[in-house]
């Protein structure tokens, strides 16, 4: 079997960091949208028309959910309910998944998206997670 050289093995590596970083940073995803998620902490610019698609690590087996806070004069129109992904349990149950939120681009400003994880009984109590992102639509 033929060993690869030096300089194709760091080509490599370098398309593997490019594309996982890709997504993690808030970059093209499937269907086009520009997906974020929490390991991103930073700041997302858009194109006006395009779609932002958050992805958040949930667990609603616990009761706990993601709320997205009102935002006043949105730059970002919510695109339906958020939809909720479980990941394949392999027969084990309470293994959580991913709540997926998309959001439109409207208009050209700045608006920053907040979600907190809470459970909605327990009024009054501090969120368990809150995740912030900055977003710039051009």
């Amino acid at each position: 079997m033929r060993q690869w050289s030096p300089v194709l093995r760091c080509a490599a590596v370098v398309a593997l960091f490019v594309t996982t970083h890709g997504v993690v940073a808030g970059q093209a995803g499937a269907g086009g949208a520009t997906v974020i998620t929490e390991q991103t902490h930073g700041d997302v610019s858009l194109k006006a028309g395009a779609v932002l698609e958050v992805r958040l690590e949930a667990n609603h087996t616990t009761g706990y959910s993601w709320v997205a806070t009102p935002v006043a004069n949105p730059v970002l129109m919510r695109q339906g309910a958020a939809k909720y992904e479980e990941r394949a349990a392999g027969g084990k149950a309470g293994v959580g998944g991913v709540e997926v939120w998309r959001f439109k681009a409207v208009k050209a400003g700045k608006q920053g998206l907040q979600f907190e994880y809470r459970r909605p009984w327990e009024k009054g109590s501090p969120p368990a997670k809150v995740v912030t992102f900055a977003v710039t639509v051009e």
